[in-house]
């Protein structure tokens, strides 16, 4: 005998506790059948989390890729500057190395002047970024 049948011969007896016995199954049924879609929904709801979930775990690995790759940008550009700059104070010595030996008596055979030469563009980023000035180079 079905739920359906036992409402329906209650429904037959017009009894109040027929009516009282029918409502109690009719409400049982409601929440199995309640209780059917919740647990539905609860495995889409697992199954959406599973796949949130991985995707989180996706975007931490490559959160932490970006961030290990920017670590070694910067490492990089930090040993570029300094080696331009050991390159720039070279530089700066030779040139007042050469100012010194102009300025003192030529009692042998003196070479030719040297040409001014402009300040490449390279240098002029370099020294912008050491004085703080971030792209804009100095103009010389």
């Amino acid at each position: 005998m079905s739920m359906k049948d036992i409402a329906t011969r209650a429904q037959d007896g017009a009894d109040p506790l027929g009516e009282k016995i029918r409502d109690y199954i009719l409400g049982v049924e409601n929440i199995r059948a309640e209780n059917h879609r919740l647990l539905d929904h609860i495995a889409t709801l697992e199954t959406a989390n599973l796949a949130l979930e991985s995707e989180v775990r996706s975007l931490n690995l490559a959160l932490e890729h970006e961030r290990a790759e920017r670590r070694h940008y910067h490492s990089l550009a930090n040993e570029i500057i300094t080696r331009l700059d050991v390159v720039g104070r070279t530089i700066d010595d030779v040139v007042k190395r050469a100012a010194q030996g102009t300025s003192r008596p030529a009692t042998e055979n003196p070479g030719p002047d040297l040409p001014e030469m402009p300040v490449p563009s390279f240098l002029r980023k370099v020294e912008a970024l050491i004085n703080g000035q971030g792209e804009k180079p100095q103009s010389s």
